[in-house]
């Protein structure tokens, strides 16, 4: 009975495998490199968009705010708020200009003023007693803070029943308080913007107070809830920022009056995603795994084929026959054949012939050939050189014995090498720090010509505004100083005016004089007449009592009219004095404007030359990068070059030790030359 042969293990499932998996592995790699770069591409898309909504609402917010702010500045300033309201005309044309300017902004709910200890007047005719509103937040709010902008609490219109925040102030005309003005201000069209923006495809915004109340959102019935309690909302530490929700990642932002807007997505946004995209990856690995496994089958029965004509031919070149060389790698007829009958066959696989420029198996049988010749003519060099090799033994052993010597006179060199190396490399080191530090010094002047570039531009819009300060001052002085001479010259008119009536006076005086005389005369005139002149002698009494008290009562008015031209002369002094100074202070301020103008171009100058500055310090960094550059490789090198020449000191003794064998193995050297030429005569090279 014979013995079975055992059937050798064949390496084609073992190739189809590793071609299998060679295929699959970076189809898989960028799949999974793929989906990572998508999930992230995703989660940024998404942080981006939350960030870009929540934002976009806030500043929404934040200019709606900031507008009603500037109407409601504007409206204080307004006649019929400023006077007082008497009449119900009055009343109904102060109601007009809230009106007005409620139709102007669609943010505006209603716009109300309480006149001081008046009934309440509202833009939409809703008018209250002092009663209903005294107590209310905004009003109290208002008077507590006088003259200041003052937002109350989101609470729901009395009117409406929408939310709205109110912002209220008290009116002052002339440091007094004339009245309490207040505007509600609805979240109508930031609602809409809010329920009709989408954040992905399962994202949306909520709008809350700073206490959670829910002012907005894109589920309807979440309108007027609180979020206090929520976990993310009681995790917000700054005005804006992420925050981990139960559903995801949310943004948030707050605006100035403390709204905050959150936007995000579910989970289920991502996953979404990820499930479409792992199908069609599951479909692509699937489709690629069919096609690679029938590549590799193919490419596996030629492998083998090849593989068995090289195993045959080397098991001949083992057993000596040097001329088993490879001309087909096809095993059988059959496989010829099978190529002759399907051309696409030869195409792909070849006819099998060993070509001079032909594939990788034909340039390994090339090779095989080449090594059979080689190793022919490598016999039977060896069978003819072998008998050289005792000789040459010997040279061997005296040059290895000079080579041993100057191994030792090169590891003493290299050895000083590597001492001056190492201390070239601290030395490299201790200029890396120093350069750094170097750094560091001009880092903080290019940041002081930053700092001083700054303040000087400052320094500079600030005597710009104190120039144009100046100049209204000396605008102002100039017509007031038009107002002193006027008034010097109307006063230098009433003096003459003065003594106008003073001549009127002592036309007056010697009038009365000449009265008196003439009284005189009558009672004379009538103390001859006797009994028939006394009535005319009365006449004439009373006659000069009565110019006798004109005279008096002139004097007094003379004395009057006297101290009257000495104030009016003082005050013309006075004012012609003031008049003159002002010329002077006119004078100053024109210098003070001319300095303002010098102070100004000396810090423009300023301001050039600290950019020239800055632009040196930025020019000496980009130096001191490009020196430090060249160091930090200077001490690479040093290193380098110290660890190449300990390297180079070790094999130098490495090489020593060797020489010392290699003199030792040389006597053995003449045995194996007789013993290769004897086993070299059994190889058939003919």
């Amino acid at each position: 009975m014979k013995k079975s042969k055992k059937r050798a293990k064949s390496l084609g499932p073992l190739i189809v495998s590793f071609l299998i998996a060679m295929g699959l592995i970076p189809v898989l790699i960028v799949l999974l490199l793929n989906l990572r770069i998508m999930t992230t591409m995703i989660g940024s898309r998404i942080s981006i968009e939350e960030k870009n909504s929540t934002e976009r609402i806030a500043d929404r917010l934040d200019g709606i705010q900031t507008g009603v702010e500037n109407i409601l500045q504007t409206i204080v300033t307004q006649p019929e708020v400023l006077n007082p309201v008497t009449n119900f005309t009055e009343q109904e044309n102060l109601r007009r200009v809230l009106a007005l300017v409620k139709e102007a902004d669609v943010n505006i709910e209603d716009i109300y003023y309480v006149p001081q200890g008046k009934t309440l007047i509202s833009s939409v005719r809703m008018d209250d007693a002092e009663s209903k509103f005294l107590t209310r937040p905004w009003y109290k709010a208002a008077t507590g803070a006088p003259g200041k902008m003052v937002w109350s609490e989101p609470l729901a219109d009395r009117n409406t029943g929408r939310i709205v925040m109110t912002l209220s102030m008290t009116v002052e005309k002339s440091g007094k308080q004339v009245g309490v003005i207040g505007v509600d201000v609805n979240f109508a069209e930031i609602g809409r913007i809010i329920e009709k923006t989408k954040v992905g495809n399962t994202g949306r915004m909520v709008l809350t107070t700073k206490d959670g109340l829910v002012l907005g959102s894109g589920i309807e019935k979440e309108i007027g809830t609180s979020l206090a309690k929520a976990p993310y909302f009681q995790k917000m530490t700054g005005d804006q920022g992420h925050v981990k929700t139960n559903t995801g990642q949310s943004y948030y932002a707050k605006t100035k009056t403390g709204l905050v807007t959150f936007a995000g997505v579910q989970k289920q946004e991502l996953n979404n995603e990820r499930n479409s995209f792992i199908k069609s990856a599951a479909i692509v690995v699937v489709g690629w795994g069919i096609i690679g496994s029938l590549i590799a089958l193919m490419l596996s029965k030629v492998i083998i084929q090849a593989a068995r004509v090289l195993v045959n031919s080397f098991k001949r070149a083992s057993e000596g026959d040097l001329t088993a060389k490879i001309t087909n790698i096809r095993m059988t007829a059959s496989d010829q054949q099978k190529a002759e009958r399907h051309p696409w066959m030869k195409k792909i696989f070849g006819t099998g012939e060993i070509k001079e420029n032909g594939t990788e198996v034909d340039q390994i049988a090339n090779a095989y050939n080449d090594m059979l010749t080689g190793f022919a003519g490598l016999v039977q060099g060896i069978q003819e050189e072998s008998i050289n090799i005792a000789d040459m033994s010997i040279s061997l052993a005296e040059i290895s014995k000079q080579t041993s010597s100057a191994t030792e006179e090169v590891s003493d060199t290299i050895t000083g090498i590597a001492q001056a190396t190492s201390s070239q490399a601290v030395d490299a080191e201790r200029t890396v720090t120093e350069m750094n530090q170097l750094g560091e010094v001009i880092e903080v002047i290019h940041q002081s010509a930053v700092d001083m570039n700054s303040d000087a531009k400052k320094a500079t819009e600030i005597n710009m505004r104190n120039s144009e300060l100046m100049f209204h001052v000396h605008e102002s002085w100039e017509i007031e100083r038009e107002k002193l001479g006027t008034l010097v010259t109307n006063m230098s008119s009433m003096n003459a005016d003065i003594q106008d009536i003073n001549k009127i006076i002592q036309v007056i005086t010697n009038i009365s004089s000449q009265t008196n005389l003439l009284a005189l005369n009558a009672s004379i005139e009538a103390a001859r007449a006797g009994e028939a002149g006394k009535g005319f002698a009365v006449v004439a009494e009373e006659v000069r009592k009565l110019a006798e008290q004109s005279s008096a009562s002139t004097k007094d008015i003379e004395g009057i009219i006297e101290e009257i031209q000495l104030k009016s002369s003082g005050m013309v002094g006075q004012v012609t004095d003031s008049y003159e100074g002002g010329e002077k202070q006119t004078r100053a301020i024109n210098d003070a404007i001319d300095s303002a103008n010098k102070v100004s171009d000396k810090f423009e100058q300023l301001i050039q030359e600290i950019q020239a500055v800055d632009m040196l310090s930025q020019e000496v960094k980009k130096q001191k990068d490009g020196v430090m550059f060249s160091v930090e490789n200077i001490s690479a090198s040093t290193q380098e070059n110290s660890a190449g020449t300990e390297e180079v000191s070790a094999n130098a003794e490495e090489i020593l030790a060797t020489m010392e064998e290699f003199s030792t193995n040389i006597s053995e050297l003449e045995k194996i030359a007789e013993l290769l030429r004897f086993q070299a005569n059994a190889f058939k090279t003919k």
